[in-house]
């Protein structure tokens, strides 16, 4: 009978285990990602003076939304950390203090139009970089995109931003689909 007993708590762990091994950030933050990014870089194309309009109030709403879908997703698994909540919120809080910062630049008049989105597309693809090292590697392909599309708008003019949006875009939700089939096995 005692190995019935230590059977049954090993099968335990190994389920906690197993359901702390489920991907963090659940696929509906990248698909809310993949809208957000998909509208607010083509803006930069088609309605360059909603851009900042736009960014102003999507990044701050995104990255509460994206908070809310996490604990939700977390307390769902059973898997609500304080610990890892504070971390990210402190991450991401940061990624859009120095965001803000950058757009200062541009409201000084220390540069200018385009340089702006510039600037701001190196801060970005810096932090989503920084997200790939601590949180998801997910992020190093997605920052990759992002340092790339920066290079192409130094030196094409036409609807880069725009292409660069939907290659997120598309790119987030493949992402999110991987992610929901990993959940749903429950491997990692």
């Amino acid at each position: 009978m005692e190995n019935g007993k230590i059977g049954e708590d090993i099968g335990y762990i190994k389920n906690l285990v197993d359901k702390s091994e489920l991907i963090m950030n659940p696929p509906s933050v990248f698909i809310l990602w993949a809208a957000i990014i998909a509208v607010g870089f083509s803006f930069v194309d088609f309605a360059p003076k909603y851009v900042g309009f736009f960014w102003m109030i999507a990044s701050p709403l995104g990255g509460l939304l994206s908070g809310f879908l996490g604990r939700k997703t977390g307390r769902a698994r059973g898997q609500l950390d304080a610990g890892t909540g504070r971390k990210h919120a402190i991450y991401w809080s940061g990624l859009l203090t120095v965001t803000i910062l950058a757009v200062l630049l541009g409201v000084r008049g220390f540069i200018h139009g385009a340089v702006t989105s510039q600037v701001i597309l190196l801060v970005v693809a810096m932090g989503w970089w920084g997200a790939g090292v601590l949180f998801d590697r997910y992020f190093l392909y997605l920052a990759g995109i992002m340092m790339a599309g920066f290079t192409a708008t130094l030196f094409l003019n036409r609807y880069v931003w725009t292409a660069m949006g939907l290659l997120l875009a598309t790119t987030l939700t493949v992402i999110a689909i991987h992610k929901g089939k990993k959940n749903a096995s429950g491997a990692q």
